[in-house]
Formats: structure tokens, C-alpha cells, sequence
């Protein structure tokens, strides 16, 4: 029993996530800094809190952080896209599955009332944000996710 036991926690803490993805707990945010190898700094605002993981070329992501503790938005600046499988976590899909090139096709917008995705790149420069409606704190606006 006792071996069982063990075996279905292993199981469990093996699904958790190993970063502060979309929706997601605070409580890695440090492996995002350790996956990036950047510099996080926390910033705390009325309402909310971000950590800014600075890269070591410069660039930048912000996770956003509700009193809750969870990551309602990120945003990110750099010469590179960071890793958006791991930023956005099960909201990937729907990234894929709403994708929709604007005219200029170096941007990616997505909009609906689950998900809010804007991506811009061109030569080596690359800049965007995402966010979960729903997860805003209701004393915010979306426009604190940039």
C-alpha cells in the first residue's frame, strides 16, 4: 500500500508545471529566471505585482501576478522570442487553434473572452503580450499587461 501510495505522488508532482505559466501559480517564476538564465525583479503596484526576468541579451519578460497569486498575464521585449510553450502553458492551444496572421504577417493576434494574444517581430526585434480576461483583477484594466 505504502508503495502505491508513493507512486501516485510521484505522479502528481511530476504533472505540476516547472514554470509560472499563463494561469498558473507564482511559486516558479525563479525556474522561468533559471530557464532564461536572466535577472528577475520584482515590482509591486496597486493591486498586482510583476517579476521582470531581464535576459542576458538585453530583453525582458514579465509574468503578472494577481493578489491571488496567479499569473494572469506576461509580456516580453528582446532580440529573441522567449519560449512561448512555457510562458503560456495550456493556453498554447488556443494560440494554435485561433491564430490569425494580420496583414503585414509579422503579427500575431488572437482575441476572444478565454484569451488575448499580440505578438510583433521583425529582424531582432520581438515584442508581445498575452492574458487571461477572466484572471485580471477586477479593480485593472488589460492595459496594465504590456
Amino acid at each position: 500500500m505504502k508503495t502505491i501510495v508513493t507512486a501516485a505522488l510521484m505522479l502528481m508532482l511530476g504533472s505540476i508545471p516547472a514554470w509560472a505559466a499563463l494561469g498558473q501559480y507564482e511559486l516558479s517564476v525563479n525556474l522561468d529566471q533559471q530557464t532564461m538564465q536572466g535577472k528577475d525583479r520584482v515590482e509591486a503596484r496597486t493591486g498586482y505585482h510583476f517579476h521582470e526576468i531581464t535576459t542576458p541579451d538585453g530583453g525582458f519578460v514579465r509574468e503578472y501576478i494577481s493578489p491571488e497569486g496567479k499569473v494572469f498575464g506576461i509580456a516580453w521585449h528582446g532580440h529573441s522570442m522567449p519560449n512561448l510553450d512555457q510562458l503560456l502553458g495550456s493556453y498554447t492551444t488556443n494560440l494554435q487553434q485561433d491564430q490569425r496572421q494580420t496583414a503585414n504577417r509579422r503579427s500575431v493576434a488572437v482575441k476572444n473572452d478565454r484569451f488575448v494574444f499580440f505578438s510583433h517581430g521583425h529582424g531582432r526585434l520581438f515584442q508581445g503580450h498575452a492574458y487571461v480576461p477572466s484572471l485580471i483583477p477586477s479593480n485593472l484594466g488589460p492595459e496594465v499587461v504590456q
